[in-house]
Parts: structure tokens; C-alpha cells; sequence
């Protein structure tokens, strides 16, 4: 066991006696302690992988998946390092880390691929795990994944939520959030001295606290690279009022791994496998056989059906879906564009959400915020700005020059890109994930896009 580093009480482990698993505390060499590994079901049969997320319960989000389970599948689940019955201590504990784990743990263990479920936090480490080892995945379900956005951008959404009301300060993302703002912590570089890779940043700053510096590191973890080159069937399940991870995340994520599909179960908080087992038993075990009837949720790419044009002046709450030649907007508020194939976007002074969507030739947009979701943007360049601050989450630019966006007017333009993708003219792509900030008639041009 490295130093600093604590062992969890026994009684941590007691709670699985209940649900007829087993337990092991293994060594482990990625923090140097030992894990709790549980296991349930039928010896031999097909692997299930089951990985939790923040918070002092650990594997026990699952206690009512565990039994639901073992009838049919050989069930795994940990309580991973820093977390319920596992060591703890002062390490980095990032997605990458944990994934290093799971490696240790299954890589000999499993001899044929596993289906992997990831709840919050580890929603994530499924993710980068699926990424890592694709050939030891057969089927990967994700559930409510916490962080995936850029972290200004999830920051912001934490924060309106606390300011409504809506957490708590029993919630483990609370602290986060607070440490974020007290710290600003957004300004630190993700590597060298002042990052969370440094223990003694680790400690000034987090009090070496293992559930703070998951989420710190969860919070800098790019996933956008990777998520384009999953290929087991994923379903994405979703609260439709988690007040932890937005209902957007999962579209992003729904949007930019090939053929992944999204359920949305309705009002189930942030964790329905503990607030709604028997319907979220229900959809895993149809997942897992095979039977799930959900079709992929990003809107297949194709030419619009011409003829049709949208316009909005000064309202409020507009939704268009389907085909246009161009949509037009003006001074209106909360509009929705939602499953639609759009020529040109013209937006004034107004606040617009871009879902699921595919926009051919272009934004000009004055004096606005607009907020993508997935769908694709083309254009040359794909947006012409003036004082207005776009938000896009696996979004993939379609630039038909070098040029993804322009500032064409005399105030800042701001962009923050989440998992987002620029297509090259050559077909070589680029990743972003990240935050910029244009001046009066500077453009972007991102590195390597030919």
C-alpha cells in the first residue's frame, strides 16, 4: 500500500451478503492498495461489467441490479479505488487511471468480451474503457454520465442548478462546484506544476479528498477523439430531470458515437438504477439480449427537401423540425430547432437551441447565443459571427474552406466546443474541446484542418 494511502472499515462490504455475491479485496497496481471486487451469477456464463459512480456508496448503486442480474450473467462490479470498501488516499484519481484498473482487474480474468455498464463518473470510465480495449466489449450501456462537456460549460449548468435550488449540498458534485469557483479552477493548465497531477496541488487545493479529486479529473477528461471510434452497440440511458448530468450530455453522447441509441426515463433523478430499478432492469436486461427496440438517435445525414422557408419575429419558444432552404430569426427567445435539415440559419438577437440537426450552408448570426447538440454545421465558413456566443456539444463542422468560424463585427465572439469534430477537406479530421475567444475580424482556422 503506497503512503497516505487507508483501508475501508470491513462492515463496508456487508451490504452484498444480502444480494447472495461474493467479495474479494484484491491488490491492485495502479495506486499501490487493494480493491473490493464483487461478484454474483452463473460461473462461466457472459461477463457483466457493472461500474459506479461519485459518492460514499460505491458498488452499492447496484445492489438492486446485482440480483436482477445473476440469474442469467456472470455480474462484476467494484468499489473503485478511493471508493466504498476500496483503498484510499491522495492519488489521481482520473478515468484514465481507473480504466488502468479495470485492465489489471479483467484483462486475464475475462476470457471472452464483457458488457460494460457505467453509471455518473463511471459512465465515463465505460467510455474511455470501450476506447481503450474495443475488442473487450461486447455491448456497452452508459447512464447518466456526469462531466463529458467541457468543463466551463458544465460549470455553468452545475451552477444555475445550485442557484435554482435544484442540489444539494449532500450531493457530491456540490463541493466540486464550489471548489471550482473558489479556486478557478478552470484556469489551471491540465498539466504541470499547478495541475491536480501534482499531490501536493492535489492536497492544497482538494485536501486530498478522493471523491473531490475524481471529479476534478473527471471534469478534464476529453473524450472527443475516442467516443467517434466506438463500435459495440451502445445505448445511452437517461434521466429526463437529472439535475447532475443535463438530458444534452446524453444526446452529445447519443449523437457522436456511431449507431448508439438514447432512452430517456422519465423523472428518475440522477441515478434510475436505484430510484427506478424495475424499469431500468427491465431496459438492461432487453439491452443485454438483444431485444431493446430503440432505433440510433442521430438524424442520418441527407440533402434537405427544398421548398419550404421558417422565419420567427420577437417570440418566444418556437420549435421547428423538418426540412428548410433557410430559417430566420429575429429578436425571438427559447427557439428550438430539433431533427431538421436546414440550408442557411440567420439569427438576430435572439436565443436559439440547435439539436440534433443539420445545417448545410452556414450561420450568420448578430447579437445571440446559439447552443448546438450534436447534427453536423457546413459553410464556408461554417459561422459568421457578430457579439454572439455559441455553445456546441459533438458538433461536426463540415468547412467547405480552412475557416471554421469569423468575427465580422467589433465585439468579442466566444466558442466553446465540447467533443466537438472539424472535418478536413482531405478527409483528415480534428477534435475540439475547448473554449475561444475571437476579436473584431480574427478567424478560426483549427491546426491541420487542409
Amino acid at each position: 500500500m503506497l503512503l497516505g494511502a487507508r483501508a475501508a472499515p470491513a462492515q463496508d462490504v456487508d451490504w452484498i451478503a444480502v444480494k447472495g455475491a461474493s467479495v474479494e479485496r484484491l491488490p491492485e497496481s495502479v495506486f499501490g492498495g487493494r480493491v473490493a471486487l464483487y461478484r454474483a451469477g452463473k460461473r462461466g456464463a457472459e461477463p457483466v461489467i457493472l461500474i459506479h459512480g461519485l459518492g460514499h456508496a460505491g458498488a452499492r448503486d447496484w445492489a438492486e441490479v446485482i440480483p436482477a442480474l445473476a440469474a442469467s450473467y456472470d455480474v462484476y462490479a467494484l468499489d473503485l479505488p478511493g471508493f466504498g470498501a476500496s483503498d484510499k488516499g491522495n492519488h489521481l484519481y482520473s478515468p484514465a487511471n481507473y480504466v488502468r484498473v479495470l485492465d489489471a482487474l479483467f484483462g486475464e480474468r475475462l476470457k471472452r468480451p464483457a458488457n460494460v455498464v457505467g453509471h455518473s463518473m463511471g459512465g465515463v470510465v465505460a467510455l474511455a474503457y470501450a476506447i481503450a480495449y474495443p475488442d473487450r466489449v461486447r455491448r456497452l450501456i452508459v447512464v447518466d454520465a456526469a462531466g463529458v462537456l467541457h468543463r466551463t460549460v458544465y460549470g455553468e449548468f452545475l451552477g444555475r442548478a445550485m442557484a435554482g435550488r435544484k442540489v444539494g449540498a449532500e450531493n457530491p458534485w456540490f463541493e466540486m462546484l464550489m471548489r471550482l469557483i473558489t479556486t478557478q479552477a478552470e484556469n489551471l493548465p491540465a498539466k504541470g506544476a499547478m495541475s491536480i497531477e501534482s499531490p501536493q496541488v492535489r492536497q492544497r487545493l482538494l485536501r486530498g479528498d478522493p471523491t473531490t479529486i475524481a471529479a476534478f479529473a473527471l471534469a478534464d477528461h476529453d473524450l472527443s477523439r475516442g467516443l467517434r471510434t466506438i463500435r459495440a452497440p451502445t445505448l445511452i440511458i437517461w434521466s429526463s430531470d437529472d439535475k447532475v448530468a443535463p438530458p444534452r450530455t446524453g444526446q452529445a453522447l447519443a449523437s457522436a458515437i456511431p449507431g448508439a441509441r438514447l432512452v430517456v426515463i422519465a423523472d428518475a433523478g440522477h441515478a434510475p438504477q436505484v430510484t427506478q430499478p424495475e424499469r431500468f432492469n427491465a431496459l438492461l436486461r432487453d439491452e443485454l439480449r438483444g431485444k431493446l427496440a430503440a432505433r440510433p438517435y442521430a438524424q442520418p445525414f441527407a440533402a434537405t427537401a427544398g421548398g419550404r422557408s421558417g422565419s420567427c419575429v420577437s417570440e418566444r419558444g418556437r420549435q421547428f423540425s423538418g426540412d428548410y432552404d433557410e430559417i430566420s430569426l429575429q429578436g425571438c427567445v427559447d427557439v428550438e430547432i430539433s431533427d431538421a435539415r436546414v440550408g442557411r440559419l440567420t439569427v438576430a438577437r435572439s436565443q436559439v437551441r440547435v439539436v440534433n440537426s443539420h445545417v448545410r450552408d452556414g450561420i450568420e448570426s448578430h447579437d445571440s447565443r446559439i447552443e448546438f447538440t450534436g447534427g453536423t454545421l457546413g459553410g464556408d465558413p461554417p459561422l459568421s459571427l457578430d457579439e454572439t456566443s455559441v455553445d456546441a456539444a459533438a458538433l461536426r463542422f463540415l468547412p467547405r474552406g480552412r475557416v471554421v468560424a469569423e468575427n465580422y463585427g467589433e465585439g468579442q465572439v466566444t466558442l466553446r466546443l465540447s467533443v466537438s469534430e472539424i472535418a478536413g477537406l482531405r478527409g483528415d479530421a480534428r477534435y475540439a474541446h475547448q473554449v475561444l475567444r475571437l476579436v473584431e475580424d480574427q478567424s478560426w482556422t483549427p491546426r491541420g484542418v487542409r
